[in-house]
């Protein structure tokens, strides 16, 4: 893989959506859902955009988090779209769980932390690719 290669230009939440409707203490069974996207700009430019969202699997109205957090990335012409993908949300993703983290830690939650995923393990994975139409 050529990870090494790809350059993170710059990065930003995007967007934090909080709900905090716990009343005390109790249990929780945290839920985690993940999305991810790269679009392709400039020939050797992308952006990532990731999605997280944490909440309780038996009363998302309780407690749910959504962080969207995006990234620009400078990519060696030689990589693949799929390498691209895959790469550029191993870079992407801690720091978007990193805002997560953070967000609940000072809105008076304990830190929630999210689990690493391997998007190739999972059922998400999926990439597409449509040529340019060609001018005529």
């Amino acid at each position: 893989m050529s990870q090494s290669k790809i350059q993170l230009k710059a990065t930003r939440a995007d967007s934090i959506s909080y709900v905090n409707n716990m009343q005390g203490s109790g249990q929780l069974k945290l839920g985690f859902k993940y999305s991810y996207n790269l679009r392709h700009a400039a020939p050797g430019m992308a952006r990532g955009d990731i999605s997280i969202t944490a909440e309780d699997k038996d009363a998302p109205d309780k407690l749910s988090i959504t962080v969207k957090q995006s990234g620009i990335f400078a990519l060696p012409p030689e990589m693949s779209r799929e390498e691209a993908h895959l790469e550029t949300f191993r870079i992407l993703f801690p720091y978007a769980s990193a805002t997560l983290t953070a967000t609940t830690s000072i809105a008076g939650v304990q830190g929630i932390i999210v689990p690493r995923i391997d998007i190739t393990e999972e059922n998400i994975y999926r990439v597409e690719f449509k040529p340019p139409k060609a001018e005529e």
